[in-house]
């Protein structure tokens, strides 16, 4: 079983929360490197903000893993093949540009 891709549609709960959590590993690694540079663009005085918005982003990542766990059964056969690529990429799209959005917002301040 090779957990970095998706081996067969009709995947366990369990491969589909697995799929997830490996990638979360990824997707914090990245997310910190983001917001130690958007923490240094704005020289912001309070990190805590920082804290709480990667606190509120992983648990908006979390929804990603729960709607397939939702949706799985009533997917068509593309649908259940491009969602979790699609939605952990555009999920890290949008993190970062909140990261950044919320570092320009205060830079301009």
């Amino acid at each position: 079983m090779n957990l970095l891709k998706i081996n067969s549609i009709d995947r366990k709960w369990w491969e589909i929360i697995l799929w997830w959590e490996l990638r979360r590993i990824a997707y914090n690694i990245i997310m910190y490197f983001i917001g130690l540079l958007s923490f240094y663009i704005c020289f912001v005085t309070i990190p805590l903000v920082y804290l709480v918005i990667g606190l509120v982003l992983n648990i908006i990542y979390t929804i990603g893993w729960i709607v397939e766990l939702i949706g799985r059964r009533n997917w068509k056969f593309e649908s259940k093949l491009k969602y979790p690529k699609y939605a952990f990429n555009g999920y890290l799209v949008f993190s970062v540009i909140t990261v950044f959005g919320f570092s320009i917002f205060l830079l301009l301040r």
